[in-house]
């Protein structure tokens, strides 16, 4: 399973360390960063950063990269 956390915030590093906390076989966690800040505290698990260029390039991600559940936990 591939979960991709749109976050930033304390609640979505919070987040992607309970998932690596539990670390469940064949998860797969990518923290997506606005990219506003210039030195982020990346959480556990893939991080990328920069925008997807509105709704159709995040569906675009999404289906590329196999994304089987999304969480936004942006503000």
């Amino acid at each position: 399973m591939h979960v991709l956390i749109l976050g930033g915030t304390t609640e979505a590093r919070r987040l992607a360390e309970l998932l690596a906390a539990g670390h469940p076989a064949g998860l797969r966690v990518t923290n997506s960063l606005a990219g506003r800040v210039s030195a982020p505290r990346t959480p556990p698990g893939e991080t990328r950063v920069g925008g997807f260029g509105g709704a159709e390039g995040l569906a675009a991600w999404l289906r590329e990269h196999a994304v089987d559940l999304l969480v936004d936990a942006t503000h």
